[in-house]
């Protein structure tokens, strides 16, 4: 473009030429003086394109979240474990496998049980204040960034996670079960989830090659809340239906919970009972039966209802026209959720008609450490006989080995009042050593779970552990209302 280059033009256009001219009154180069500031100011653009395109990227890159090991890939399947209707799935943090709870009500990844407490918090960015359910036990969990989590070759490379060292706070006594973490929003934001409680897998789409049109489905419209996922459905409790926004939590093991004087009335039909564990916290509340609930055009009959007390469950905000959906209820269908399309389909599975039992004990049971318990094998020597020799001798072979062998201390965590094991004269901290004449560590949580709400007028016979002494307790399974 000659010796001006583009600041030629650029000068003759606007009259900056003949300006300064006109003004100082000599030819100097201009054009070499406002080629050279042209010039300058065209680096310094390139610069600032490059720096934003690098922030953009790098903001696009921290906000990938989970992804497939190939573009291309349609889909993952990943099996996990039903305890209880909870997920329980593999992870592996920072190359360590791990077991987490899959919590659709959390909207970050916490992690507990780790013992480097110094090394963790040399990389911590930040501490945020964590409450109970009641708003009375409190803790600090601290920030970790960047880290590796990875379900089998779905993975985040720079997934932030809560770690909290308080061993209150931990779900693996209260549910029976070895859980190091819990993993809620980031896991399920930028792909589409199928959740089969019937066979125990999740499937994860590529949502590029997501089929949305799923005849044998119910689609309803999902909000995402603060990282949580909402759906509408309508419940009946007193021949009256109503409209509820329900928090979709398959990280509870119940059924429906409602906010106590809501705009429905409580049954007549009801009992007070502690309805579960928060973080550090006891939820206690009212049960009862609805006549059915209704989401989309699937009708469930008489599904169990419970009202916490928000004494004790207000450290959770609770409107007049929310509810809960547990896993009681999320087991009975199977389940696809798209957080990026604001999507919900379902349909019933085999555990549609599952009748929703009541635990009739009255104890709640949580597991609380390790006991050890030693084992002898071989104790006893092997005697062989040399016959070929006419001096028969005797060799003696000791192959005695000992092991030692850390079993679940199951024990009672609370009692509701009024209740077939408060009658029965179990009280809280009762060490449970035995159930119907088996060990309490060949149970698992479930398996107990489903013995105590199996038949009304039931015995259970129990063998306990108080103050060191060894007492037999059996109680009768009794409803708290008539059907």
């Amino acid at each position: 473009m000659g010796e001006g280059g583009m600041a030629t033009p650029f000068l003759e256009i606007f009259g900056i030429k003949k300006f300064l001219l006109r003004i100082y009154g000599f030819n100097f180069d201009v054009i070499y003086i406002l080629k050279s500031l042209y010039i300058t100011f065209m680096l310094k653009l390139i610069k600032l394109l490059l720096f934003i395109s690098i922030v953009t990227l790098d903001c696009n890159a921290q906000d990938q979240g989970f992804q497939f090991h190939r573009d291309n890939k349609r889909s993952y399947k990943v099996n996990f474990v039903n305890f209880n209707n909870l997920i329980i799935m593999e992870v592996k943090l920072n190359g360590q496998p791990m077991n987490f709870l899959i919590d659709t009500g959390v909207d970050k990844t916490v992690v507990f049980g780790l013992k480097e407490k110094e090394n963790i918090l040399k990389q911590t960015s930040k501490k945020i204040l964590i409450k109970g359910v009641s708003g009375q036990h409190k803790t600090f969990a601290y920030k970790v960034e960047n880290n590796t989590l990875s379900i089998d070759k779905f993975k985040d490379q720079s997934h932030d996670v809560y770690v909290i060292f308080d061993d209150k706070f931990n779900v693996s006594d209260k549910i029976g079960y070895p859980v190091q973490g819990i993993l809620g929003y980031d896991f399920f934001k930028n792909h589409v989830f199928k959740i089969n409680y019937s066979k125990a897998f999740i499937k994860i789409y590529n949502p590029k090659y997501f089929n949305k049109k799923l005849r044998s489905y119910s689609k309803l419209k999902l909000r995402i809340h603060k990282g949580k996922p909402y759906v509408k459905a309508l419940i009946n409790v007193l021949d009256e239906w109503h409209e509820f926004i329900f928090l979709i939590d398959t990280g509870s093991g119940d059924a429906i919970w409602l906010k106590p004087n809501a705009n429905t009335e409580i049954p007549n039909k009801n009992f007070e009972d502690i309805l579960g564990y928060g973080f550090a916290d006891v939820i206690e509340g009212i049960r009862s039966k609805a006549h059915s609930f209704k989401i989309g055009d699937i009708k469930l009959e008489k599904p169990k209802i419970a009202y916490p007390d928000t004494t004790s469950y207000k450290g959770v905000n609770f409107t007049d026209k929310s509810g809960v959906l547990g896993s009681e209820v999320l087991k009975r269908f199977h389940w696809i959720l798209d957080y990026k399309n604001g999507a919900v389909y379902l349909k019933p599975n085999r555990f549609f008609e599952d009748i929703f039992n009541y635990d009739m004990s009255g104890l709640l049971l949580k597991y609380d450490g390790f006991q050890a318990r030693t084992y002898f094998q071989n104790i006893f020597p092997q005697t062989n006989t040399n016959k070929r020799s006419s001096n028969a001798t005797q060799r003696i072979e000791t192959k005695a080995k000992v092991f030692v062998q850390l079993e679940p201390i199951l024990k009672i965590g609370a009692i509701r009042p009024n209740s077939s094991a408060f009658e029965a004269g179990f009280i809280e901290g009762d060490i449970i050593t035995k159930i119907q004449g088996r060990r309490s560590d060949r149970y698992d949580l479930e398996e107990i779970t489903k013995l105590l709400s199996s038949e009304e007028g039931k015995e259970i016979k129990f063998e306990i552990k108080r103050g060191g002494r060894i007492y037999e307790k059996s109680l009768i399974l009794k409803s708290r209302f008539l059907e």
